[in-house]
């Protein structure tokens, strides 16, 4: 599902705090209107549900294709977490941009992101 963050920011604000959760350096919380959310679900007997996100600017001057990205917990090691990175860099393809995931100097890249960079 693509998210809004102009036309839906009461639930792309839920998402922001949800993230918090989990990283510890996440920042943004309130101003999600420069964004667009990515929602990856899966569907089973009792409907759909949320397995990880990842936001991007609408209007990245640095051509950022993902600003924040999240698996839930319960949902890491099932691929996930790769297939929403591929699915960024399709849409930086269709946009007709290259794309590279936000820098952040507090962290490394795991090994594995570093893999999928090169």
């Amino acid at each position: 599902f693509e998210i809004d963050g102009r036309k839906n920011k009461n639930y792309a604000q839920n998402l922001c705090l949800l993230a918090k959760l989990f990283l510890d350096h996440k920042t943004l919380y309130y101003d999600t209107d420069p964004f667009l959310f990515y929602v990856m679900t899966e569907y089973d007997q009792y409907g759909l549900h949320m397995v990880g996100y990842f936001s991007k600017e609408k209007e990245s001057s640095e051509d950022y294709n993902v600003a924040c990205i999240l698996t839930l917990p319960c949902h890491q090691k099932k691929g996930y977490g790769r297939l929403l990175i591929e699915f960024s860099y399709l849409l930086s393809q269709v946009e007709g941009k290259l794309g590279s995931p936000e820098k952040t100097t507090e962290r490394p890249w795991s090994p594995l992101l570093q893999e999928l960079l090169e």
